[in-house]
């Protein structure tokens, strides 16, 4: 049994080691490849997760082979931190997707302490003050309005993403005539309806619609499908965290029984 449960913990560090490894390397290669400063930003928690998993699958293939109780604990004591941290993250980001949720949450006291707006988490965080302005800077850099023009005429038929469809072309309540993808020309007598966002809307490709509101509800929206998928994708981490917590609580059990046998012989 001995051999068995460090064979199966060295076999789950070796596949975190590797995705440790192709998780440096893709952020490597953003970070030097990368033609923008915002994409260069994202891969640094890309590099940042890859190093702690390389970190503790070494950990724990040193302690699994060589058979080390003490490397093995540090290695569970790593290992459990990080299961708490990724619970309350879990939690956190079920929290600002979802919106019942959230409004259950938010601002409500416990024992004295009072937890935060979750509900507006996302707008305050990224759309509320100079952030935005950094996130347009990306948006513009990364050409996310550069749509073929007899595309986007058949755009009732083309699943555009939330950005797209907010921020690249003026809202459809103010009854613009469209000339190309991103060139529309406003009604002699003006825009259909007295919004902020119609008037915001400039054929510049520099401008566009992303100072308008709509464009930021998109922007939020899409960050909130992000965080979802990020959502399910932590639980499945969870998961494996769990079980490798678990195998490795046993190696380190047989161990120990192992080493005790050994010193009464």
């Amino acid at each position: 049994m001995v051999r068995v449960s460090n064979f199966i913990v060295g076999f789950l560090n070796c596949i975190s080691l590797v995705l440790g490894l192709i998780a440096i390397a893709i952020a490597s290669f953003f970070y030097f490849h990368s033609s923008t400063h915002c994409q260069k930003e994202l891969s640094d928690p890309l590099f940042v997760s890859g190093i702690v998993l390389l970190i503790v699958s070494l950990l724990g293939l040193i302690g699994s082979c060589c058979r080390t109780n003490t490397i093995l604990l540090i290695y569970l004591i790593v290992l459990f931190l990080l299961i708490v941290g990724l619970v309350v993250f879990i939690i956190f980001s079920f929290l600002i997707t979802n919106e019942d949720a959230a409004k259950a949450v938010s601002h409500k006291g416990i024992k004295g302490f009072r937890s935060g707006d979750f509900q507006n988490w996302l707008k305050n965080h990224f759309i509320n003050g100079k952030k935005w302005n950094e996130i347009r800077t990306c948006l513009k850099d990364s050409k996310v309005c550069k749509i073929q023009n007899n595309a986007f005429e058949k755009a009732a038929h083309l699943n555009l993403s939330p950005i797209q469809s907010s921020c690249c072309k003026p809202p459809s309540e103010c009854g613009f005539n469209s000339q190309n993808a991103t060139f529309w020309i406003a009604p002699e007598t003006g825009p259909a309806v007295d919004d902020s966002d119609c008037k915001a809307w400039k054929n510049q490709q520099q401008t566009l619609c992303f100072d308008c509101n709509a464009c930021k509800a998109g922007f939020v929206d899409s960050i909130r499908s992000q965080w979802e998928n990020l959502l399910i994708a932590n639980l499945c981490a969870l998961v494996f965290l769990i079980f490798t917590y678990i195998i490795g609580c046993w190696a380190k059990r047989n161990n120990s029984t192992r080493d005790t046998r050994e010193f009464y012989r």
